[in-house]
């Protein structure tokens, strides 16, 4: 569960609309105010106000989920991401170009690879699962 989308706000929101979209929400579920009967929005928004309406606890759901991010994006990419290069950072080989991975083995391209612009390619090195990503 988010709990931003859960107050209706965003990351970036300061505290005090934090402290807005909390009263709003607290509202609009409230079981005597809005005479909803399934509690379980109202629940929701307590839970989220409860992490995201102090500091220190703040910082630590946005370091969770900052984290959850970064291994979904690694998941995405199936496997460990070494390195993010532009084709600049390539050694030629002639009609091939190669980057040096950690394991001394090398991740292999084609010019042909790079004449699309605007996209991102994923490379497994030969000698290893780490696999870089070239943003063309």
């Amino acid at each position: 569960m988010n709990y931003y989308e859960v107050l209706g706000c965003s990351q970036d929101s300061t505290d005090e609309e934090i402290k807005r979209a909390y009263r709003r929400r607290l509202l609009q579920f409230h079981p005597d105010k809005s005479g909803a009967t399934d509690n379980h929005e109202f629940y929701n928004v307590t839970e989220a106000w409860r992490i995201l309406g102090h500091p220190q606890s703040r910082r630590r759901y946005d370091a969770i989920c900052k984290q959850e991010e970064l291994e979904d994006r690694e998941k995405l990419e199936d496997g460990p991401v070494y390195a993010r290069l532009s084709p600049s950072d390539f050694e030629e080989s002639e009609d091939t170009l190669f980057y040096r991975c950690r394991c001394g083995d090398r991740y292999l391209i084609t010019r042909d690879d790079l004449r699309e612009k605007n996209v991102s390619l994923h490379v497994m090195c030969d000698g290893c699962t780490l696999i870089i990503v070239v943003e063309t």
